[in-house]
């Protein structure tokens, strides 16, 4: 069970990040003096931003709280939120549980007191393991665009509240087709940070060669690996980027199809974070992604 037993005890939701997070309460008041059972339930309006927000409110003067079950379920399409579940009692702040729900993924409190976090097929996670690999994708085709820099949607991992450690690896492909218009440098961002935009810093960047007044197809991949994690700039990726196209000299790229390069020294330890790309294709580019599909192994 889980008690609020003054007027000042509450329960908090804190989200890190923007997704569409749903939640329920189901819990009994006792009145003493009655003595009197009374229960009740809360529907939680949408939760869309990275705030605070109290999801079981307080008992009423001389009424103990007995809070049966807690349902903490993210329903958006694309985006993960790390999710912090935290007893306040007007002085003191006590973090119950945290973890990072992936879309689709729930975080229940059971009436025996048990929390379990559910994978996005009612499977639920080991309580003493973390996932090994975290994955998001796009389930829409994105375009025609891509003239200027435009952050990939389904390419962003939210990096766990553990950080990423050395060794860690991410990992996105996608693949694109182009129209005969557009002959750019196409070039491939690796950003870091917590807006899930091209307003994140650009870690690595992959540039390659210039393109051709061809219709073609292709698939990029992209992997980036944690040399060395740390704060200040005790952090580096090694990255490396590699296009296959339908045409063998023409369309998307004339020379250039595999890039390496290495991220500047950066701090991995700020929270909320997200790893994911960028993609120009330069003045005129008519690009269409029709997948993508993007993972975070070994953290």
């Amino acid at each position: 069970m889980l008690l609020l037993t003054s007027t000042s005890d509450i329960v908090q939701l804190v989200t890190g990040s923007a997704s569409t997070i749903d939640v329920h309460a189901s819990y009994v008041d006792y009145l003493a003096s009655g003595p009197t059972y009374t229960p009740s339930r809360t529907n939680t309006a949408i939760i869309s931003t990275a705030t605070t927000t109290t999801i079981v409110g307080s008992p009423a003067t001389s009424t103990q709280r007995n809070v049966r079950h807690i349902n903490i379920a993210n329903n958006d399409a694309s985006n993960s939120t790390a999710v912090t579940v935290q007893h306040y009692d007007g002085t003191t702040t006590e973090v119950l549980i945290k973890c990072t729900l992936l879309p689709g993924e729930e975080l229940v409190f059971t009436q025996g007191g048990i929390w379990v976090h559910y994978d996005v097929y009612g499977g639920a996670y080991q309580a003493t393991t973390q996932p090994k690999v975290l994955f998001n994708f796009s389930t829409g085709a994105q375009g025609a665009g891509f003239s200027s820099d435009t952050y990939l949607t389904g390419s962003n991992i939210l990096l766990p509240s553990s950080r990423p450690i050395a060794g860690t690896l991410y990992r996105c492909e996608f693949a694109v087709s182009k129209t005969n218009a557009g002959t750019a440098t196409p070039i491939i961002t690796l950003r870091y940070g917590t807006n899930a935009s091209t307003s994140d810093t650009g870690l690595i960047t992959f540039t390659f060669g210039a393109g051709s007044a061809a219709t073609d197809t292709a698939l990029w991949y992209v992997e980036a690996l944690f040399r060395s994690v740390g704060s200040g700039t005790s952090a580096v990726l090694a990255g490396a980027s590699e296009l296959t196209n339908t045409l063998a000299s023409t369309g998307f790229t004339t020379a250039l199809k595999m890039q390496q390069a290495n991220s500047s020294g950066f701090d991995s330890t700020t929270a909320n974070t997200y790893l994911g790309l960028s993609v120009n294709g330069g003045t005129s580019a008519a690009w269409t992604v029709q997948l993508v599909a993007s993972r975070l192994e070994n953290f």
